[in-house]
């Protein structure tokens, strides 16, 4: 069979722009299930997460090594993960359900400022001049979003402060993507069978209720969840920071589009001028990092192959 090459930081770039395509046309998917509360979508994601991830690593043969080699500081470094993670899911949840998906793709326009500030002022990496001139342009462009919201975008904060917390823990962590994010999902997992069984006794379950196929849909909640996690964290622990920083612009710009296109949501003169300013921002990056790659062109990259 023919072997191709991929350098483990391109492959990293792929896994982590495939993630963040599909989480730019979540809105879609999530908009699906305005019956349920969004109390029990937030289980459904957590539980069938768990169930994926456990036989994966069933399969594998990977699931009882993992438990057999934890340790009390892994588990409570992953726990803080997990919370982050958690909080993530639960408020872009609550932003989709009632109708704020471009203010939800505010908050992913933050989240790289995050990134970067993170990698800048923790992990020490350091910015070109053209870097510097996308990353002003990005600061004046979310400065210009706020204004133009006419309130304080806490949602958006909320949003950009969690993921970009959880990218840099998750960057800093010793175990793999598949280790890593199913030990978040277990710890997370007693937490949510708390709360499954409140919503039963509270007569608010959708689920188990209005026949098999229904079930069938809330199940795949869980796999739409599991795999961009684990292909995103496969590529953050292979880019840096910054990097990643910018690439995450993918997913609130498809976001945007998909609020304004499909969903209808009014986008005025001023909002629209705080994404521009953000795009030109991005171009700009994109651009310099090109340019950079063409000049480290015949450096030697670590090589992973692939089929």
């Amino acid at each position: 069979m023919k072997k191709s090459f991929m350098s483990s930081t391109q492959l990293g770039y792929w896994s982590v722009i495939t993630s963040y395509v599909c989480w730019g046309f979540m809105p879609l998917y999530t908009r699906e299930f305005t019956d349920i509360s969004m109390l029990e979508f937030f289980v459904h994601r957590i539980v069938w997460s768990v169930v994926i991830l456990v036989f994966i690593m069933l399969i594998q043969g990977k699931f009882f090594d993992l438990l057999k080699d934890l340790k009390l500081k892994t588990i409570g470094y992953y726990f803080i993960s997990a919370i982050l993670l958690a909080a993530n899911f639960y408020i872009f949840v609550w932003g989709i359900l009632r109708g704020d998906i471009t203010e939800a793709s505010l908050g992913y326009f933050i989240n790289p400022l995050v990134s970067v500030v993170l990698g800048l002022v923790i992990l020490g990496e350091r910015l070109r001049k053209l870097q510097v001139l996308a990353i002003v342009f990005v600061v004046c462009g979310v400065a210009i979003l706020g204004f133009a919201y006419g309130k304080f975008p806490w949602l958006a904060l909320a949003l950009g402060g969690c993921f970009g917390l959880y990218g840099l823990v998750r960057k800093l962590g010793t175990l793999k993507a598949l280790e890593g994010l199913t030990l978040e999902m277990i710890l997370l997992l007693p937490f949510v069978l708390i709360l499954f069984y409140y919503l039963h006794t509270q007569d608010q379950l959708v689920f188990g209720t209005q026949g098999w196929l229904i079930d069938l849909k809330l199940m795949t909640i869980g796999i739409i969840t599991a795999l961009p996690m684990l292909i995103f964290i496969f590529g953050v622990q292979r880019i840096s920071m910054t990097s990643l920083g910018f690439i995450q612009y993918l997913g609130p710009t498809l976001q945007f589009l998909s609020g304004v296109f499909i969903f209808h949501e009014v986008i005025d003169q001023n909002r629209f001028m705080g994404y521009a300013t953000v795009w030109v921002g991005l171009i700009i990056f994109a651009v310099e990092g090109l340019y950079s790659a063409k000049k480290n062109q015949s450096k030697p990259a670590e090589p992973v192959m692939m089929d």
